[in-house]
This record gives C-alpha cells, structure tokens and sequence, in this order.
C-alpha cells in the first residue's frame, strides 16, 4: 500500500513538473517565434512604404530625428530599429502588372537569391492570392497600388529562424535533463517523506494483528461461559444475545486481520480457477437464507469462464458480496448475480445487484465511497443488519489483488449494483 501511494505521489509530482515545464518552454517559444515574425513584417511594411527600399538617409541622424523628410512625422515601427537595420537586413522585391507579368526586379541586396528564383517565387505568391507569410525561410508581403500592380517584397529571415530552432533543441534538451533531475530528487525524497507514513502502518497492522490474537481468547472464554451458563440453567435472551454479539466481534476481528494481510505485498500463489463454478457455488448457498427472509435470488451464470487467482480468494470475494446484498436488500427484495464474459478491457464481469430499503441512506450515483473502511450508509449506524462496514473494503482489496476494479453505483436511489472487472 505504501509503495503504490508513493508511486502515485511520484507520478502526481512529475507530470505536474512535466506540464508546468511545457507550458514555460512551449510560450517562450511561441513568444520567440512571433516576435520574429513581428519584426519581419514590419521591416517588410517599411520597405512597402517606401518603394521597396528603407527610407533615404535611414541611420544614425534619422533615428534620432522625429520628423521624416518632407515634415512627416516618423512611424512608430521605424523607431524601433538601429542604424545598423539596413545594413543587417537582406531583401528583394519583384513589382509585378495586373496579369502577374514581371515589371522590375531588385535583388541588389541579397546575394543568395538570383532574378529568376526571385521572380518565380513572386509569380507563385501572385498566383496563390496571400498577401503575407512565409515562403522557404523568406517572409513576404505584396502590395497592390491603384493601377492594379503589386509588389512582392522578401525578407531573409534564415538567420531569425535558425536561431528559433536552435532555441527550440536547447529548451527541449534542457527540460529532459531538467525532468531527469527532479525525477531523480523526488525519487529519493519521497522515500524520506513516507518512512514516517510507512512506520506508522507497520505499527497499525502489527496491532491489528496483536489485538486479534489477544481478543481471541476472552471471546473464547465468554463463550465457553455463556455455554456452560445455557448447560445449568435455559438458554434465554441475554445468553442468545452474548453469543450474537461475541461471534459479530469474532467475525470483525478476522476480517480486519484478512484486510491487513490483503494489503501486505505478498507473493502471490495464483492458479487457474473456473470463475463460473466458483461464483454458482458459492453464491448457490445463500439462496436458502434469502429464501427465509423471503427474499428472490436470481442467478445469470455464464459458463467456462475461467482467471488466475486465488480460489479461497475469490470465494470469500463473492461470498462477502452476496453477505452484503443479502443483509441490505429491501424486504421481499431481489437479488440478481450475474457473470459474464467482459467486452473489453477484462477477461470477466461480474455484477450483484440487490434492492434497497427506503432508509438504507443509499442516494443515486456512484457509491464508492461504501469500500471505505469501517463506512456504513445509514448514518446513524443503529441498523438491523449488523454490519460492521468493513466487508466491502475486503472485497476491494481481493479484486485488486488479482489486479480487477470494482465499482458501486445506484440507478435510481431504490436499488445498487457491485461491479467487478477481472
């Protein structure tokens, strides 16, 4: 139990850090990658101000001017750059007429990019109808004037790009060793963290067991008395009562123990057993007690259904199921056991389903909470049937033994039904 607990604890923790961590790397990232694009498409809404060259005398004086030449007052975009902008910045443009027929080519500043190459990526782009985006490593933008004519101008962002890749492989690789890190910590931490946790359940079980074994004895005492008692004199009431109450204790006592070395992470002796069998059987002999509480019980057994598991195991599993749905089935009730082949994700499902009492303080939905320890539904735990609440937590720790689930829900508020998946 302990060491699923810190298992869980480590998968909380590192898939926390893990989507934490993609969050961080995916925005700084994405924040990188659009303050490239950004600054591209506004050199390119410069270039496409001025005729597809930076504006005359850009550098140095006309950074620290307000005013362009002519007294118009400078962009705010055009503010936002060096001196050094045109010199670092390689472009072309191609302007284009109406029918997409070449007028003027400019790749003077761009070595890379030859007429012909600039011209077929301008017709392309034409042709497509976009007006901005990326073509290869090239981020375009074409405008069209009153005649009809457009310009395509390109802005080499290669170098941009790259150093956005280069980003992306450092931030990924520095997230794995940073994730190996903290898995490594947390690994040894959490064994620190739960060894007060894991003594105290150590010391829990160890006293559940000591408790059983000393309560065996004066129960066993009472109830040699409470015969000898019978022997002198009549059985009565209170005798009848004494031996009611010592065999509930006695009852309690070992499936506390049974639930305490359920949860040990023993060696497990599993073997092939016919579920079918097992279920008819042990389900079989309780159909004579509902009979005398007039109570139906209804068997849907599907054969040749066979697991590996423990066969006392199992028994006890159906047998605390139908204790269970026995004790707390409405009056002239039904219940209804079926086993089946599972359609998927198990090899067998098998359900219990029983009728409920107006008072059983059972609400519509999912009732798991009733696998609690020691957890009964009727609040006030002043019920007839004598439950101790600890039979379904022992059902739970059967199936999951044999590594199944088992869940409880109620329809209607009116009945109840026990699901396992083996």
């Amino acid at each position: 139990m302990i060491r699923n607990l810190r298992r869980k604890f480590i998968v909380v923790a590192m898939s926390s850090m893990l989507a934490v961590l993609i969050i961080i790397v995916c925005a700084l990232n994405v924040a990188n990658y659009v303050n490239t694009v950004t600054r591209a498409d506004k050199i390119l809404a410069m270039l496409a101000e001025n005729g597809g060259h930076f504006p005359d005398g850009f550098g140095e004086n006309f950074q620290q001017k307000d005013r362009m030449p002519g007294g118009m007052k400078k962009p705010m975009y055009a503010r936002e750059f060096s001196a050094e902008t045109p010199y670092d910045t390689r472009f072309f443009s191609v302007k284009l007429d109406a029918d997409g027929e070449v007028i003027t080519v400019d790749t003077g500043r761009i070595a890379s990019v030859k007429t012909e190459e600039a011209v077929a990526y301008a017709q392309k782009i034409h042709a497509a109808g976009r007006s901005k985006g990326f073509v290869e490593h090239y981020r375009f933008l074409e405008t069209v004037d009153d005649a009809g004519c457009g310009r395509v101008i390109f802005v080499d962002c290669e170098k941009e790009l790259e150093s956005h890749r280069h980003m992306m492989l450092a931030s990924a690789g520095v997230s794995v060793l940073g994730i190996l890190a903290v898995f490594v910590l947390v690994l040894v931490f959490s064994k620190r963290v739960f060894k007060p946790v894991e003594l105290s359940y150590i010391k829990q079980k160890q006293f559940i067991t000591d408790a059983s074994h000393e309560l065996k004895t004066p129960l066993t005492i009472i109830s040699a008395n409470v015969d000898l008692l019978e022997m002198e004199g009549e059985p009565n009431q209170w005798t009848g009562s004494i031996r009611n109450q010592v065999k509930r204790l006695r009852g309690l006592t070992e499936q506390m123990v049974t639930l305490s070395r359920l949860e040990e992470e023993g060696e497990k002796q599993f073997v092939s057993c016919d579920l079918s069998q097992i279920v008819a059987e042990t389900a079989g002999t309780f159909e004579p007690l509902a009979m005398a509480q007039s109570k139906r019980v209804l068997l849907h057994i599907a054969d040749g259904i066979s697991c590996m598991g423990e066969e006392d195991k199992l028994r006890q599993m159906v047998s605390l199921l139908m204790d269970n749905a026995l004790k707390y089935a409405s009056a002239d009730g039904e219940i209804r056991v079926e086993l089946a082949p599972a359609k998927r994700g198990a090899h067998a499902k098998l359900t219990v389903w029983n009728t409920v009492s107006a008072d059983s303080g059972i609400t519509k939905g999912n009732q798991d909470i009733l696998f609690e320890r020691f957890y009964r539904a009727d609040s006030s735990r002043n019920s007839k049937t004598g439950g101790s609440g600890i039979g379904l937590s022992v059902v739970k720790a059967i199936v999951e033994r044999h590594g199944g689930r088992i869940t409880a829900e109620s329809a209607d508020g009116e009945s109840i039904c026990f699901t396992v998946r083996l």
